[in-house]
C-alpha cells in the first residue's frame, strides 16, 4: 500500500513540474469555467457539489450546499463508494490540484459525470461569486 502512495505522490509531483493536468486526461473530470460550473449547479435534483478541501479550509468559507469530502483522508474511497453514481458531481478544491485527483479517483470508481471547476475556489472568489460560512 505504501509503495503506491509514494507511486501515485510521484506522478503528482511529475505532472505538476512538466505542467501536464490529470484534469484533462479521460480518467479524471471534465474541466469548466466558474460560470459553467455556477449553471451545472442550479439543477439541485441531478448535481452534488463536492468540496473536497480539508474541514478547516471548508470551515473558512464554501459554496452553498456544498458536501465536503477531504480527498487527502484516508477514508476518501470509502465515503465517495457511498456516493450515488447516476448523480452529477461538482468538484472544487481551492485552486484545482487536489480536485484533479479526487476527479481521477470517481472516474476510477465507476462515476461517469465528474466536472472540476478551473482554478478552485480562488477562481470563484475572484469572479465576485458568494462564499457562506453556514455550515451544511
Amino acid at each position: 500500500m505504501k509503495s503506491h502512495k509514494i507511486l501515485l505522490l510521484t506522478l503528482l509531483a511529475f505532472f505538476a513540474f512538466t505542467g501536464v493536468s490529470l484534469a484533462q486526461s479521460a480518467d479524471s473530470a471534465t474541466v469548466v469555467t466558474v460560470e459553467t460550473f455556477e449553471k451545472m449547479s442550479k439543477k439541485k435534483k441531478k448535481t452534488v457539489i463536492l468540496d473536497v478541501r480539508t474541514p478547516e479550509e471548508v470551515a473558512e468559507g464554501h459554496l452553498a450546499g456544498a458536501k465536503n469530502i477531504n480527498v487527502q483522508d484516508e477514508l476518501f474511497q470509502q465515503n465517495i463508494d457511498q456516493l450515488n453514481k447516476n448523480k452529477t458531481y461538482l468538484l472544487y478544491c481551492r485552486s484545482g490540484k487536489r480536485t484533479a485527483v479526487a476527479g481521477a479517483k470517481m472516474k476510477a470508481a465507476g462515476f461517469k459525470k465528474v466536472y472540476m471547476m478551473d482554478g478552485g475556489i480562488t477562481s470563484w472568489k475572484e469572479k465576485g461569486k458568494p462564499v457562506t460560512n453556514d455550515k451544511n
